[in-house]
C-alpha cells in the first residue's frame, strides 16, 4: 500500500527571515523581557562591567570591548525563566535555540563570560528585584492585603558526603601542608641543581616561569579546609568547655546529694539510738523515767524522706554518668567519627545539613513573603533550619516592600505604617510567644499541624473575640477556630506554597556556593518569578 509523506529536503536553501525580529512571534517572552530590561535602571551593571583581561573597567578603551550588560541580564533572566542555570548549557542554546540567539543578537558569549557576569553582579540583584516589584505594582499586581510567609530548603551545590568533623579537617590540613612543604623542597633542590650545572635560574622576574595560577593550584580548597577547621575548633572548644562545666556541676550536685543522704541517715540513727536509750532507762528505773512514746523509729531507707533522698541521689548519679560520657565523647583526639558532633561541608562550608520532607538535604533555608496574587515581596536565606527566628525580619522586609509598592501604585495617597498589609499568615514553624506578640500587621500563626487545626475548627468552633485574660497562644487558638479565622488561614495554601513551588521549578537547586551567592541566586529567581507573573498579567490583559 502506497504511503504519502511530507518531503524531507535537507538541501533546501536558507529560508529563515533575514530580519531577526521576525524569528519569534510578537507575544513571545523574549520581547517582553527585552522591554523590561530597557525599563530597568541598569547603571550599576554598567559601572561594574568587565573587559577581557582586565578587572573593573577604568574607562580606558584598550582591549576588546565587553558584552552589553543589558543583553547579558536579559539572557540570564530568560535562562532562569526556562529553568536553566548551567552557563555551558546557556552557551550551547545560544548556538541552537532561536530565542536565545535573538537575546544575544547573534553575538554568543562564552560560558565563562556568563558565569562571571552572574557572580560579579550578585550585589545588584537586590536592587533589580526592588525595581521589578515597582514595575509589577504599576501594572496592578501586588495584592498585599494578605501576605503569607513560609520557608523551604534549597539544595546547595555540594554533596552530603562532603560533610566531615574536626578530625578529618585536621588530617586534611596537615596532609596538604606536608605536601606543599615537600613540593617546595623538591623545587628548591631542582633549582639548586640547575644553578650548579650553570643552566641559570628557572625563574623570571622573581617568579617561577612554570608557576601555576593560584586559582588552579588548589589554594581555594586549602583555604576552605583551613576555614572549616578554624570554625570547628571554636565549636569544639566551646563544646569541651560546656561539657567540663556540666561535669563539674554534676559532680558537685552528686556530692551534695550524698552529703544530704548521710546527714538524714545520721539524724534518723540518732532518733533510733535515743529511743532505745529511753527504753533502757525506763526498764532500769520505771518510776523515774517514762517510757518513750510510739514505736521505734524506722530505718531511713523505710521512710519517705529516705526514699526521696535516695531517689535524688540516683538521679544525680545518672546525671554525673551522662556528664562523664559526654566528656569522654568530646575528646576529639580519638580520630574517629562521633555521633552528633559538629560537621562542615568542604565543598560549600556555608551550607548546612537540614531535614526536609524528602529526607536530609545539604543546603540553605530560604524564606519568602508572598502576596495573595503570588508576587514575591521579600526573600531571606539563612543557615538555620528553623523557620521561627525568621518571622520578625521577614515581616519587616514585607512591610517595607509593601510600602514601596503602595507608593509606586498610588503616589498621591498616604501610605499606612504597614503598607496596606492587613493580615500575615504563617504555619506552626513560626509559632512562638515573641512572634505572636511582636509589633506589626495582624497575623494568624498556626499552633499545630494543619490537619489537627482543621479538625479543631470543625469539631470545636469558636465565635467572637478571644476571652479576656487569654494568653497569646490561647487567643490565637481561639481566632483560628472561628469561621473567619479558619477561612482566612486556608488561603495560605493557595498563596505561598504554590509560589515557592513555582520558584523551585525555576531553581531546583543552587548553582553557586556560599551564603552570599545563595542569597543572590534565590533573590534573582524570585525576580524572574515576578517577571513571569507580570508577563502573564499583560498577556491576559491584551
Amino acid at each position: 500500500m502506497a504511503k504519502r509523506y511530507r518531503p524531507v529536503d535537507r538541501d533546501q536553501r536558507f529560508l529563515l527571515a533575514p530580519d531577526m525580529r521576525e524569528w519569534l512571534p510578537e507575544n513571545h517572552l523574549v520581547w517582553f523581557l527585552l522591554d523590561v530590561v530597557a525599563e530597568l535602571d541598569t547603571t550599576a551593571l554598567h559601572q561594574r562591567r568587565r573587559r577581557r583581561g582586565q578587572g573593573l573597567a577604568t574607562g580606558s578603551a584598550a582591549g576588546r570591548a565587553g558584552y552589553d550588560p543589558d543583553m547579558m541580564l536579559g539572557l540570564l533572566i530568560y535562562a532562569y525563566a526556562c529553568g536553566l542555570q548551567s552557563s555551558r548549557r546557556i552557551e550551547r542554546l545560544c548556538h541552537t535555540d532561536v530565542a536565545f540567539r535573538v537575546l544575544c543578537a547573534g553575538d554568543i558569549p562564552d560560558h565563562s563570560v556568563i558565569a562571571r557576569f552572574r557572580a560579579g553582579h550578585q550585589e545588584v540583584f537586590t536592587e533589580l528585584f526592588a525595581q521589578v516589584l515597582q514595575l509589577c505594582a504599576r501594572a496592578g499586581l501586588g495584592q498585599v492585603g494578605t501576605v503569607a510567609i513560609d520557608g523551604s530548603k534549597f539544595a546547595a551545590n555540594a554533596s552530603l558526603t562532603a560533610n566531615h568533623q574536626r578530625d578529618w579537617f585536621a588530617r586534611a590540613a596537615a596532609e596538604r601542608t606536608a605536601a606543599a612543604a615537600e613540593t617546595d623542597t623538591a623545587e628548591d633542590r631542582a633549582e639548586q641543581q640547575r644553578l650548579e650545572r650553570g643552566e641559570g635560574s628557572g625563574r623570571e622576574d622573581g617568579a617561577a616561569a612554570d608557576q601555576v595560577p593560584e586559582r588552579w593550584s588548589g589554594g581555594d580548597r586549602r583555604a576552605r579546609i583551613r576555614a572549616c577547621l578554624d570554625e570547628l575548633e571554636i565549636i569544639c572548644d566551646a563544646a569541651d568547655a560546656d561539657a567540663a562545666s556540666k561535669h563539674e556541676q554534676a559532680q558537685a550536685d552528686l556530692a551534695a546529694r550524698r552529703g544530704e543522704l548521710e546527714r538524714l541517715r545520721a539524724e534518723q540513727q540518732d532518733k533510733i539510738d535515743r529511743w532505745h536509750a529511753a527504753w533502757a532507762d525506763h526498764r532500769a528505773r520505771p518510776t523515774f523515767y517514762l517510757a518513750p512514746q510510739g514505736p521505734c523509729p524506722k530505718p531511713l531507707e523505710q521512710t519517705w524522706r529516705g526514699q526521696r533522698a535516695e531517689h535524688a541521689l540516683a538521679q544525680a548519679q545518672a546525671r554525673a554518668d551522662r556528664a562523664d560520657r559526654a566528656a569522654d565523647t568530646n575528646d576529639h583526639e580519638q580520630g574517629h567519627e562521633q555521633k552528633g558532633a559538629a560537621r562542615r561541608n568542604v565543598t560549600d562550608p556555608d551550607s548546612r545539613l537540614m531535614t526536609s520532607r524528602r529526607g536530609w538535604v545539604q543546603g540553605y533555608n530560604a524564606q519568602f513573603a508572598i502576596t495573595a496574587d503570588q508576587l514575591v515581596l521579600a526573600t531571606q536565606v539563612t543557615q538555620n533550619p528553623n523557620d521561627n527566628p525568621c518571622f520578625i525580619p521577614m515581616t519587616q522586609a514585607a512591610v517595607a516592600a509593601a510600602r514601596d509598592i503602595a507608593t509606586t501604585a498610588r503616589p498621591d495617597e498616604p501610605v499606612d505604617e504597614h503598607g496596606g498589609i492587613g493580615l500575615l499568615l504563617a504555619d506552626a514553624g513560626y509559632a512562638s510567644e515573641a512572634n505572636l506578640t511582636a509589633p506589626g500587621p495582624d497575623r494568624l500563626i498556626a499552633l499545630g499541624k494543619t490537619r489537627a487545626q482543621h479538625r479543631a475548627a470543625h469539631d470545636h468552633p469558636t465565635h467572637g473575640e478571644p476571652p479576656a485574660g487569654a494568653t497569646a497562644r490561647q487567643a490565637m487558638d481561639h481566632r483560628l477556630r472561628t469561621p473567619d479565622g479558619h477561612a482566612a488561614y486556608k488561603r495560605r495554601g493557595a498563596t505561598v506554597e504554590p509560589g515557592i513551588g513555582n520558584i523551585k521549578k525555576l531553581l531546583p537547586h543552587l548553582a553557586r556556593r556560599g551564603l552570599t551567592a545563595a542569597s543572590a541566586e534565590i533573590t534573582f529567581a524570585a525576580l524572574v518569578h515576578n517577571l513571569r507573573k507580570l508577563y502573564s498579567a499583560r498577556a491576559a490583559a491584551a
